[in-house]
């Protein structure tokens, strides 16, 4: 006896695959390649959407389509979908290398000042520092890699340059490590402002962070270009 089937005749369903370009009739406009390629995908992926809809309703209840064959053409798709996103990553490191920045490999292995702690190694280090304008005396605080004050020394700021010895309050050299430098200026006993000290420490590596090139120094701190005020 045979069977014959009740539905009509199955409906093609579109296969896309990672190495195919994805397109879709979009009103043509000036806007970047890359926004023109997400439109696109995701009216592709509507209409891929409405098409599978339509095949699993109009399937041969006697052949239905195998799951296998859903799971293969959803990851196919997501496949370009995902290459759309990384030329989107792609494009913001070359537009960052395209406005001047295109020597950023020249920065490693180069000091750099700016606000940052610094490696002590038994040897002193200069700290550049801004006294607030109207203050009568300042002071130098020297704060371990935990934060933790290890010293608090009155300096003389007016040449925008201080430097520390090594030593904590008591006079004692410190053990090697990385300590940060803060100058407090004071008026009396009232205290004016505090400048984070900057001083200066190699570049290990360059990012491109949110479109921007980041510095990398020793102790993984991210520096923009403009925070950096003097190279070496």
């Amino acid at each position: 006896m045979s069977v014959s089937s009740p539905g009509p005749v199955p409906t093609p369903v579109p296969t896309f695959t990672a190495g195919t370009p994805v397109t879709a009739k979009t009103k043509a406009s000036a806007t970047d390649p890359s926004d023109k390629a997400k439109t696109a995908i995701n009216a592709d992926f509507d209409t891929f959407l409405k098409l599978l809809t339509t095949q699993m309703q109009n399937q041969d209840p006697l052949q239905p389509m195998e799951s296998t064959q859903f799971v293969a053409q959803l990851a196919s798709f997501s496949a370009v979908e995902q290459q759309i996103r990384t030329n989107d990553q792609l494009g913001s490191i070359f537009g960052a290398l395209s406005t001047g920045n295109a020597n950023l490999a020249e920065w490693i292995g180069r000091e750099v000042r700016a606000p940052q702690s610094a490696d002590f190694t038994g040897q002193p280090i200069e700290v550049d520092v801004t006294a607030t304008p109207g203050a009568d005396r300042t002071v130098l605080v020297v704060t371990n890699d935990f934060g933790r004050e290890v010293s608090r020394t009155p300096v003389d700021a007016t040449s925008g340059s201080v430097t520390w010895d090594g030593t904590d309050s008591l006079g004692t050299t410190v053990a090697d490590g990385r300590y940060g430098f803060r100058l407090d200026s004071y008026d009396g006993d009232a205290l004016l402002g505090s400048d984070t000290g900057r001083v200066f420490a190699p570049v290990e590596e360059v990012r491109i962070v949110d479109g921007s090139p980041m510095l990398v120094v020793g102790d993984g701190t991210q520096l923009a270009l403009d925070e950096v005020s003097a190279v070496r």
